[in-house]
């Protein structure tokens, strides 16, 4: 998400009582905005808007946990998707302070924690799993019609999680976790049966599909990231037993099949099976993905998929790119942030993240000031 830098300064000119002391910063503007999901040591939920030479510029309340937040290509706009199974998601002014709307899904469906804006501003698009489909749904709301729902695509499989709009504009990227659930009550783990799924997003129409060896079929599908030049890297969740050596991470393009991305077997036994956000860095060159129950961060080189080095983070999960090329900022639940680089493997902790008194979710988005 591009935010016009006219329009940024404006709005810390006139809202001093977003933490006055930080955005009257001349170089805050140069910043990028990140923002995250946390919960506050008073136990409530929060959407976070920060920087890194500012500090911390808003804090807003939410009904309850959120898990991503995704950005709007033109309106100052955040969106706070409910953790699965929730129902809610906030549309959240940042400029102005304020909800703009809050979104309730369907009573027999539940959000599956992610959302993407189609490119043009017009259409939100969450990942949705209805108790009367088979397969997860692609909810299609019209932005300018007050968010009414206008198609429903279906995603070819269970459990959907996170989703990507492709370099085409046309393409949605599903990550499928293959499991069905109740709740977060697992009900299929013998035949669970995860995939990526690339879905034209105006007809619906499934283009391509793909899954790992059938063996690997516990290998739950469900962060993805994309590169500008369509590559895809995956961050799975391992349902069987927990001695198994299984992928953890993958790299897809379109007509090929599936590469694992391979882990030493010190590291790999370290994660517990569980891989968590995958984030491509601003040149497209190298990856991170957090696997927050290993307390590890691993670094990759994409144009080799060879493995470069896992950095410690504890409980790190949040990833997202800076404008450096090799760079990536981590969060953690302790409430920390951290540079890494995977060119010097260099792990630095944010001071000024020490005083957010909070603790963060699973992802964080990037809104690159331009």
């Amino acid at each position: 998400m591009a935010i016009n830098r006219r329009h940024f300064l404006g709005w810390l000119t006139a809202t001093p009582v977003i933490l006055a002391n930080f955005a009257s910063q001349a170089s805050a503007a140069a910043e990028p905005l990140y923002a995250s999901a946390s919960q506050g040591q008073d136990g409530q939920y929060y959407l976070h808007l920060f920087n890194l030479q500012a500090g911390e510029l808003m804090r807003h309340p939410l009904p309850e946990r959120a898990h991503q937040i995704a950005t709007h290509p033109e309106y100052p706009w955040l969106f706070a998707v409910a953790r699965r199974p929730g129902q809610f998601l906030d549309v959240i002014d940042y400029q102005q302070q304020k909800r703009v709307k809050q979104i309730r899904c369907d009573a027999d469906s539940q959000l599956c924690g992610h959302a993407q804006i189609s490119t043009d501003g017009q259409w939100l698009l969450t990942t949705e799993q209805s108790m009367h489909s088979e397969f997860g749904e692609i909810v299609v709301r019209a932005i300018d019609q007050d968010f009414n729902i206008v198609a429903r695509l279906s995603t070819y499989g269970i459990g959907p999680h996170e989703l990507r709009i492709g370099t085409d504009q046309q393409t949605l990227i599903i990550a499928n976790g293959g499991i069905q659930t109740d709740g977060r009550v697992k009900l299929n783990i013998d035949s669970m049966d995860p995939s990526l799924a690339y879905v034209d997003m105006h007809t619906g129409e499934c283009l391509e599909q793909v899954r790992l060896a059938s063996k690997f079929h516990q290998s739950g599908i469900r962060h993805i990231d994309l590169s500008a030049s369509g590559q895809v890297i995956m961050a799975m969740q391992y349902e069987g037993h927990p001695a198994d050596r299984v992928p953890l991470f993958a790299s897809h393009r379109r007509g090929q099949p599936i590469q694992p991305l391979a882990l030493p077997d010190e590291v790999h036994s370290q994660l517990q099976q569980y891989g968590g956000s995958a984030c491509f860095d601003a040149s497209g060159n190298y990856a991170a993905v957090s696997a927050p129950r290993g307390n590890l961060i691993t670094l990759w080189d994409m144009q080799t998929g060879q493995f470069i080095k896992a950095l410690p983070v504890q409980d790190g999960c949040g990833l997202a790119k800076t404008h450096q090329a090799a760079e990536f900022l981590v969060s953690n639940g302790l409430g920390r942030l951290y540079r890494l680089n995977a060119q010097t493997l260099q792990r630095q902790l944010i001071s000024e993240s020490t005083h957010f008194s909070v603790h963060w979710d699973n992802h964080l988005a990037n809104l690159a000031v331009s």
